[in-house]
C-alpha cells in the first residue's frame, strides 16, 4: 500500500505542473501597467528617472521584462553594464539611460566598465566617467568637484582600479561580509559601502546566516544605502517586524539578482530557464519565496502558514461531522425505504442540497452569531475556543454535503443489500437492521469514502465563503482582500496551494480505499502484467 501511495504522489506531479502552467498562463493574461514602458524609457529616465524607475519596479515585480519559458540571451550584471557603457560612450540617443543603469548598477558594474576604459576614446572615457559620478559620491571615496571634472574623473577611476581591484573579488568581498556579521564597526561598514552593490551578492544571503540582530540591522542599512530601496530595519523593531524586513530583501533579490551578479559556467546555463517569467514563478512557489503581500507587506509565505490551518481544520471538521451524520443517516433511511421517515428526511436532505452555501451561512450569522466583517485571531492551541469559533461555520459548510453523502450512502446500502451474502443473512433469520448494519455496511462504505477525495476540494471552496460571512482569519478570508486589493501574488500563490491540497486529498481518498478493500490492496501490489 505503501508503494502505492508512493506511486500516485509521484503521478501527481506532473500534474502540479500541469496545474502550475495554467495558473501561469492565466496571471499572463493580466494587463501590463506599463506596456510601452521600452519603447519611452531613453526619454522618460533623461526628463524624469523617478518615474521610470517606479514604472521598472512595477513590471519587474511581475518578471515582465523576462520572456515567458525560455531565456536564449538572460541578462546579468556583465552585458547590462557593458551595453550600458557603450551607449553613454558613444552619446546616442539612449545614453541618459544609460547612465542611469550604470548608476543604479553601481559598483557591481564596476570590473565591466573600468577595465574598458583604456579601449575607448579619449572623449568617450570622459563621458562614462561622468556617468560614473553617482556612483563614487554613493560609495564616498571623492569628492563632487573631482568627480564632474572630466579629466580628473579619468585620472581617478583608473588609478581607483588600479589600487582597489583586489577589493572587488568574491574572496575579498565573502571575507569582509563575514567580519562585519561577527562584529559591526564604522570601519567594516565602510568598507564595504566602498564596494558599493557589488556587496549585495554576499551581503543578503547574509542576513539569515546570522542571529545577532545589530549584524542583520547593519547588513540591511548597507544593503539600502548601496540599492536605493528603504529596507531599512529600526532599532526597537521586535522579531516579526525583522523577519519581514529580511523577506523583504530576498523578495526584492529574486527581482533584481542579475543587476549585480554575473552568470558564469552552470549559472548561466541554469539563467536560460530560471530567467523567464515561469521559471522565476515556480523557483519562487518551490522555495517558499512568494513574494510580499500588498495589502499590508507581510511576506505571504508567513500568511499562508498561519491562515492555512484555520481553513484545513473548518473544511477537515465539516467533512467528518458530514460522515460521522451521513453514513448512519443513509443506513437508517435504507432500513427504512418507503417508510414515511424516508420520505420526510428526503425533502429534507433535498432542501439541503439546494440550499446555496453562503445563503446557509448568512442565515447562521444572522441568526445566532452577527458578525461585522473583521476577523479576530484565532489560537489553535486553544481547543474549546476554536472549536467554538467554528462551530457555526462547520454547520453552515457541511449543509450540502451531508445532503449529497446520505442519499450516495442510502443508495449505496441499498445496492448491497441485493448481495448473495445479504440475502443469505435474511435467509438464517437476520433482523432488517442487522442485515443493514453488521452486513451491508462496510461494503456499502466504500463507494462514499471514495467521495471524500471530491468532497474536500468541494468543501474547501465553500469555506472561501463562509469564512467572509462568519469573519473567520483563514485563507478564504484573506482571499477575498486580497481581491479587494487586487493583491497579484497572493492569487497566484493561493491557486497553487488549493491545487496542491485538492491532489494530497484525492491521493488520500485512493489510500483509504485501499485500506477498506483488501482487494484493492492486492491489485496494488500485485506488479502489472502478472496475474494473481
Amino acid at each position: 500500500m505503501l508503494r502505492y501511495a508512493l506511486r500516485r504522489m509521484l503521478w501527481a506531479i506532473p500534474t502540479l505542473l500541469g496545474i502550475s502552467l495554467v495558473v501561469f498562463f492565466v496571471t499572463s493574461l493580466l494587463p501590463d501597467p506599463a506596456a510601452d514602458l521600452p519603447k519611452r524609457a531613453a526619454a522618460l529616465a533623461a526628463s524624469n528617472p523617478e518615474e521610470y524607475d517606479a514604472l521598472e519596479e512595477e513590471r519587474r515585480a511581475r518578471f515582465l521584462d523576462l520572456p515567458a519559458f525560455f531565456n536564449a540571451k538572460p541578462q546579468d550584471v556583465r552585458t547590462r553594464a557593458t551595453a550600458a557603457m557603450r551607449h553613454v560612450a558613444d552619446d546616442d540617443d539612449q545614453a541618459a539611460l544609460g547612465a542611469h543603469q550604470l548608476a543604479r548598477m553601481g559598483g557591481a558594474a564596476l570590473p565591466y566598465v573600468l577595465p574598458a576604459l583604456d579601449d575607448l576614446t579619449p572623449a568617450a572615457r570622459a563621458r562614462v566617467a561622468i556617468a560614473l559620478t553617482p556612483v563614487g559620491l554613493r560609495m564616498g571615496v571623492a569628492e563632487e568637484d573631482r568627480l564632474s571634472d572630466p579629466n580628473e574623473a579619468v585620472l581617478f577611476w583608473s588609478r581607483f582600479w588600479e589600487d582597489r581591484a583586489l577589493d572587488f573579488t568574491a574572496p575579498a568581498l565573502h571575507r569582509a561580509v563575514h567580519r562585519l556579521a561577527l562584529h559591526t564597526t564604522d570601519l567594516r561598514e565602510r568598507d564595504l559601502r566602498e564596494v558599493d552593490t557589488y556587496a549585495l551578492s554576499a551581503v543578503i544571503p547574509a542576513m539569515h546566516g546570522t542571529d545577532d540582530r545589530e549584524a542583520i540591522r547593519a547588513l540591511a542599512a548597507l544593503a539600502s544605502h548601496v540599492s536605493g530601496r528603504h529596507g531599512e530595519i529600526r532599532f526597537d523593531a521586535d522579531d516579526d517586524a525583522l523577519h519581514r524586513a529580511v523577506d523583504g530583501w530576498d523578495a526584492w533579490w529574486q527581482v533584481h539578482e542579475s543587476d549585480y551578479v554575473a552568470f558564469d559556467g552552470v549559472a548561466r546555463v541554469a539563467a536560460a530557464s530560471i530567467q523567464t517569467r515561469y521559471g522565476k514563478w515556480i523557483f519562487g512557489a518551490t522555495t517558499g519565496r512568494l513574494g510580499m503581500s500588498a495589502i499590508d507587506g507581510v511576506p505571504i509565505a508567513d500568511k499562508l502558514v498561519a491562515r492555512t490551518p484555520v481553513t484545513l481544520l473548518l473544511t477537515a471538521l465539516a467533512l467528518l461531522a458530514s460522515y460521522a451524520i451521513a453514513v448512519p443517516l443513509g443506513a437508517l433511511t435504507a432500513w427504512l425505504r418507503g417508510r414515511p421517515v424516508d420520505v420526510t428526511l428526503a425533502v429534507i436532505l433535498f432542501a439541503m442540497y439546494s440550499l446555496p452555501t453562503f445563503w446557509a451561512a448568512q442565515l447562521l450569522a444572522h441568526a445566532y452569531a452577527p458578525t461585522h466583517g473583521v476577523a479576530l485571531p484565532m489560537n489553535l492551541h486553544d481547543t474549546a475556543q476554536t472549536l467554538w469559533r467554528l462551530a457555526l461555520p462547520v454547520v453552515a459548510l457541511m449543509t450540502g454535503s451531508l445532503a449529497t453523502l446520505s442519499r450516495y450512502q442510502r443508495a449505496a446500502v441499498l445496492e448491497t443489500i441485493r448481495l448473495d451474502y445479504v440475502r443469505t443473512a435474511k435467509a438464517k433469520g437476520a433482523s432488517a437492521f442487522r442485515q443493514v448494519v453488521v452486513h451491508a455496511l462496510r461494503n456499502a462504505m466504500l463507494p462514499v469514502v471514495t467521495l471524500a477525495g471530491l468532497q474536500f476540494p468541494a468543501l474547501l471552496g465553500g469555506a472561501f465563503v463562509v469564512e467572509e460571512v462568519f469573519a473567520v482569519p483563514g485563507i478564504g478570508y484573506e482571499t477575498m482582500r486580497a481581491v479587494e486589493a487586487h493583491d497579484e501574488a497572493w492569487l497566484v500563490a493561493i491557486a497553487l496551494v488549493t491545487a496542491v491540497i485538492t491532489t494530497l486529498a484525492l491521493i488520500a481518498s485512493d489510500v483509504a480505499y485501499g485500506l477498506l478493500d483488501p482487494r484493492v490492496r492486492e491489485a496494488t501490489a500485485t506488479p502489472r502484467g502478472v496475474r494473481a
